[in-house]
Parts: C-alpha cells; structure tokens; sequence
C-alpha cells in the first residue's frame, strides 16, 4: 500500500478538477489528482460546448484557465472562439474533444500535478470537522492520500457524501434527476446541408484557425417534420424531439439528443444500464439520421466513450443558491465568478430541454458558500454538486460555470493550505484578490461595482 501527501488533493479529473488541479499547482501548492478513468476533461472530451462564457447581452464574464484552456486550443486547431448566436444564447464554444483532452493531460503536466489515473476514492477518514485522510483504490490495491485541503471535483458530491454532508437529489419527493445522455459523434457529412435541412435560427458561423471558408459550428432544431417516423420506429418516446449539433469541422458534428430516464448516476448499476442502453440508442437515432436527414447520407457514427450525467447530488452547503437568485441575475459579496449560460433542464419525465433566461445584467454570481459543505472545514465542494436548488442547477451544471468553480476552489484550497488553515477559514476577499491577479476575472469583478449586490444570509 502507497501513501501520498500533498497540499491539495483533486478528486475528479473533469473540467472541474482540471482547472482546481491547475489553480492549485500555479499557487504553489503540491497538488496530486485523482481520475477513475484513463483520461481528463471529462465530458469536455465528447464534444460538447464549453456553454457559456458571454451573457445574452454580449458581455464576457468568464476569463482565467477557462479562457486560456480556449486560447490553447485555437492555437492547436481545436477550437474557434465565443461565436455568436442568435438562438436561445447569444455565444457558443465549441470545441474538439479530443483536443480538449489532449490540451489538459499537457497542461496538468506542464504545471506539476501529479494526476492518479484509474484510481478511485473509496473511503476516508474524518476527524471532527475535517478530513484527515482518503482511501484510493487503485494499480497494486488500497492506498493512503493525505491533503491538508480536499477538493471534491466528482460532479456526484462523492467525497462529501461519504463525509457525510448531506444533500440533495433530483426535484421534489421523488427526486426525479435530469436524463442521462450519450453524444453521438458523426463523421463525413454535411454539415451546411444539416443546418439547413434541421436548423431552427440560422447557424453559428466561424472560420478555422487556419483559415478558409466560414463553416456551421453550432446549431440547434428538432425532428418535427419526421414525426411519424420517431413514433412508428420507436427512436424517441415523444413528438418534436430536441437535437442541438455543434462542431468545430467541416465534415465531422456531434449530436446531442439521446436520453435515458430516471436513473441514478450515483448507482453503479444504473450507470452501467444507461451506458449500455444509450450506446444502442445512438446507434439507433444513427440509423435513422442516414436514412432520413440530408447530410448524413454519408456518415459514420462513433457514440461517445462516456454517458453525460447531468444531475445527481447537490451539497448543502453554507448558502444554497436559489431560483431566484438565477432568475434576477443576483450578485453577492462573497462571490468567486459568475455564470451566464441560462437555466437549462431537460425535463426529467420527457428529456425535452427547457430554458429559463437569467435576469438582471444577464449574469449571477457564485456565493463562496455555497462551495463549503456546512460542517467540514477542509473540503471544498466544485462543480455541478455545488450547493443549488434543483432550478438553479440547471445554470451552475455547465461547462463555463464549472471551469469557474474549479479555479476558484484550488486556488482557496492552495491559499489555505500554504497559511496552514482551512478554505472554510479563508477570508473571501483574499481569495477575490488572487483570482484578479490571475486573470479569472476583470479587476472591477469584486467589491461593489455589480448592479443589484446582495449579501445572503
């Protein structure tokens, strides 16, 4: 049996756990990061955008490793910037997956931390209002990591739970979660003639990095007018079915449209059953594309590796962000970035994705609070188990806002840990005051310039 120390323990290696793991290896802390899988990034690496880093009104407010991770990947032929769009955002971020991972595995090296590659978390050890040590599952048996600070980047609020902060799951009494899904990855088609033939607004344009004709990089409609044909084939369970296509080639695209419901993303069982029941989905709902959407005639199908879980756990933590905080574009004190892509639920009983706009200047703030667990000092909790109402979850879930969180948690777990003290004991404004100086945000981010400022108590 191995035993680790370090500053900074990361659990998860998605997008979330890749910007903490960076925060914290530039704020010179020993940073080592624990990944189940053989890869990083997350859901990042089947395609899907980097939803959303500009407000409906066409402000940025999302900078730092989010924006940098973007900037490498442009550089690479991995991406094409904040496009604009006239649909229910006014931006996207596509990117290749691939890339994307590809990109991260270097830039985790290139800053020094040590990633844990098929190794799990399955135990701890608490010691009255901090975590005193994990038990990792990993090549050669049960190893020891000990961390001065722990950062619980899992998506599912793993660490947490087994710490015992309790939480939340799904909406109301039954606790129906979000749909899981699988992204389906096309190959040699057309994508302009799939804009055109599906797109609901005309499609987000952009030109490659290296150059050439602009080309559709996002766009979004439904199956409505092959109705009769999802229901007689059984390749939906409901009429007018959502898809949104996003891509950054000319000839490739990933389809997001595929769903399971109601299972549970925490239970291994019930993950396995999504993966091998979404695998077939997509090979279906490929099928019919061939078949019947002009464009694709020409096509090959890849599923993702990975089902996307959109929902499981939310911590409850010091504050819990509530709807109306997104809905009115709330501000707090104690903020540590804001998010700006709408609230986005695929309805649990029929995985049709729903969007409620963000009210105020188009943006809300992230409370530092709602990161801290109510009764553990030495945890800090980032990504979409963050402290939120099951409404407001539908915002803070994305991409952007995880990157955010990410960032803001390793580098208050790196502070903390370099004073010998707790996130939880952390002065707030120190943590602002850093995330300026690295760029995460604009100078004026903090301290009163934002237009309706609330302090939640």
């Amino acid at each position: 049996m191995a035993h680790f120390t370090c500053d900074v323990a990361i659990i998860g290696g998605g997008v979330t756990g890749v910007a903490a793991g960076l925060a914290a290896a530039r704020s010179g802390a020993r940073a080592i990061l624990i990944e189940p899988r053989p890869f990083v990034g997350g859901n990042a690496t089947t395609g899907l955008c980097l939803h959303n880093f500009v407000t409906r009104y066409g402000r940025q407010v999302v900078f730092g490793i989010a924006q940098e991770i973007v900037d490498e990947l442009i550089a690479m032929g991995g991406a094409v910037g904040h496009i604009p769009y006239q649909g229910f955002t006014s931006a996207v971020t596509p990117v290749d997956g691939n890339f994307f991972r590809i990109k991260v595995t270097e830039m985790l090296a290139r800053a020094g931390v040590q990633v844990i590659y098929g190794a799990t978390v399955v135990g701890l050890k608490r010691e009255g209002d901090r975590i005193a040590s994990l038990t990792v599952a990993a090549k050669g048996g049960l190893h020891t990591l000990e961390a001065k600070n722990v950062v619980d980047a899992s998506g599912d609020g793993d660490i947490a739970a087994m710490a015992g902060v309790p939480f939340r799951k799904g909406d109301g009494p039954a606790g129906r979660m979000q749909p899981i899904s699988m992204i389906l990855h096309f190959h040699n088609v057309d994508t302009r003639r799939i804009a055109e033939e599906i797109g609901e607004v005309a499609p987000a344009m952009a030109v490659r990095p290296e150059g050439g004709e602009p080309i559709p990089v996002y766009f979004n409609g439904s199956f409505s007018k092959w109705n009769d044909l999802v229901i007689e084939q059984g390749i939906f369970p409901n009429r007018d079915r959502h898809v949104f296509f996003n891509t950054v080639w000319p000839d490739q695209v990933n389809v997001n449209t595929s769903a399971v419901l109601d299972l549970d993303g925490t239970d291994p069982v019930q993950l396995s059953r999504a993966t091998v029941e979404l695998t077939e989905q997509c090979r279906r709902i490929g099928d019919f594309l061939r078949a019947h959407v002009p464009g694709f005639e020409n096509g090959y199908l890849v599923p993702a590796a990975i089902p996307g879980v959109r929902e499981t756990r939310n911590i409850h933590g010091r504050y819990e962000i509530q709807d109306d905080d997104v809905i009115e574009g709330r501000k707090f004190d104690d903020s540590i970035g804001q998010v700006c892509f709408p609230i986005d639920i695929h309805a649990p009983e029929s995985s049709q994705a729903v969007f409620i706009q963000i009210g105020g200047d188009g943006a809300f703030d992230i409370p530092y609070r709602a990161m801290l667990p109510v009764d553990l000092d030495n945890l800090v909790v980032a990504g979409r188990c963050v402290s939120a109402t099951h409404i407001a979850h539908g915002a803070t879930r994305n991409m952007a806002p995880c990157l955010v969180m990410g960032e803001a948690a390793g580098t208050a777990a790196a502070i903390s840990a370099k004073r010998n003290t707790s996130p939880a004991n952390l002065d707030v404004r120190d943590l602002q005051r850093r995330l300026v100086e690295n760029g995460a945000f604009l100078g004026d981010s903090f301290g009163g310039s934002h237009a309706k400022r609330a302090v939640a108590v």
